[in-house]
């Protein structure tokens, strides 16, 4: 039995983007790094910085970091009445940049290092350090198409970039549905540190899962949550791998998939124990779908309902344990009214050669309607009927069913073996 995958998608798409505050080169930091800062690309040439913007700098920061933050505000702007140099005043615009993020006020944030990448010949170092934490600010402002400005210009002067900007730059791709170039950069970040012997982090799974679930790479994404299932064992893992090896058409792999989540004690929700009930019924493991559908009531955790007991029905009617059966469908017909139910018990009564009471409950689901088939219904009914040598009855049910074309040729096998079964009898009698 095939399962929709719409149970992936909310666990999908909820995804846990790690994001992390923008880092604020220090003012000591850029002291060292002031009049060369080092790149494997070339080497830039610039201003250092005085001792007094210095110490200006360094007394904003202590007051954003003692909460002083409109104090620190009159720092800057009693700085920004000084002449300073192009260094100078793009580590005046870093240090706004810290106060404001501080603060939470991102936006501010975010002009303020867009004010210091626009001040030229800034050192390398500082310009990274600003593109990357520029880019962070306008992802976690939800302003996705902004950040990739500074993140891609960031990837273009950084010779080897870590995993965790792959991550970012994916998270920014996935979130504005560019899917195929999100999946490479989540993949390279997975690569990196797997090569470097560690485990990827759980939520880059949860984001290779998400992109591979966009695109409908079902072979692939069935991959990916083996790898969530054995390195981070959680029941929606699980649950969603045999949901996607439904959808590949491998049930045996579904079935297994569910059974090792079972044994791990890992199905503990209603619709995960129907789901492995309906594919052990679709193995054709009917006994065992009964027992885990009978556990789960018994339980609490699966609703006495018409729905679960006609499933319940349907399992020991296929197991060949009948008084069971009888049970649990006429509970499920009782609860539902549906023909449906009526009819299927009016199949178990008729395995038993039960008789008035399969006739009764086929009468009651053709009364009720709503079949699949009126027509199967018409057929049990005509061939209970023959059983109770109620020819006549017989021949009437036969003669609807002849109506339908799914049925009619059953239907005039019927009605010409109960024409002879007629004559014999009317012979019989005669000879008598």
């Amino acid at each position: 039995m095939k399962k929709p995958l719409a149970l992936l998608g909310a666990g999908l798409v909820a995804l846990s983007l790690s994001y992390v505050g923008p880092g604020v080169m220090s003012v000591q930091a850029a002291e060292q790094s002031g009049s060369s800062a080092a790149s494997n690309k070339r080497v830039r040439r610039s201003a250092t910085m005085r001792p007094q913007i210095f110490k200006k700098l360094d007394g904003a920061r202590e007051l954003a970091d003692q909460k002083q933050y409109a104090e620190a505000l009159e720092e800057l702007q009693d700085l920004e009445k000084r002449r300073r140099n192009s260094y100078e005043t793009a580590m005046t615009h870093n240090m706004y940049a810290y106060v404001y993020f501080n603060q939470e006020k991102y936006k501010e944030a975010a002009a303020a290092y867009e004010n210091v990448i626009a001040v030229e010949n800034i050192p390398e170092s500082l310009e990274q350090t600003t593109l990357y934490s520029l880019a962070k600010l306008y992802l976690i402002q939800e302003q996705y198409k902004q950040a990739l400005v500074p993140l891609n210009k960031w990837f273009g002067i950084v010779a080897e970039p870590g995993a965790e900007a792959y991550v970012l730059r994916a998270q920014v791709y996935f979130q504005i549905e560019q899917y195929n170039k999100a999946l490479p950069d989540i993949k390279q970040a997975i690569a990196m540190v797997k090569k470097q012997g560690n485990l990827p982090r759980e939520n880059w799974l949860m984001l290779e899962r998400a992109v591979y679930y966009q695109n409908k790479d079902f072979d692939n994404l069935a991959r990916c949550l083996q790898d969530l299932a054995t390195l981070y064992p959680k029941s929606q893992y699980w649950v969603q791998l045999a949901a996607v090896y439904a959808e590949l058409g491998q049930p045996k792999r579904e079935l297994s998939t569910l059974e090792t989540a079972f044994e791990q004690n890992m199905l503990t929700k209603e619709s995960e124990l129907i789901n492995y009930a309906q594919a052990l019924l679709g193995q054709d493991i009917p006994y065992k779908a009964a027992a885990i559908i009978e556990d789960g009531v018994k339980a609490g955790i699966i609703k006495e309902d018409a729905r679960t007991m006609s499933l319940l029905g349907d399992s020991w009617m296929l197991a060949k344990e009948y008084d069971k059966a009888i049970v649990a469908m006429t509970e499920a017909a009782k609860l539902s009214g549906k023909g449906s139910d009526f009819f299927k018990l009016a199949q178990i009564h008729t395995e038993r050669q039960e008789w008035k009471l399969a006739l009764q409950n086929v009468k009651q689901a053709i009364a009720k309607g709503g079949l699949q088939q009126e027509s199967s219904a018409l057929i049990l009914q005509g061939l209970i009927e023959f059983n109770l040598d109620e020819l006549k009855d017989a021949k009437a049910s036969f003669a609807k069913a002849a109506k339908f074309d799914e049925a009619t040729k059953t239907a005039g096998q019927w009605l010409e073996y109960i024409k002879s079964e007629e004559k014999r009898r009317e012979y019989m009698a005669a000879s008598s």
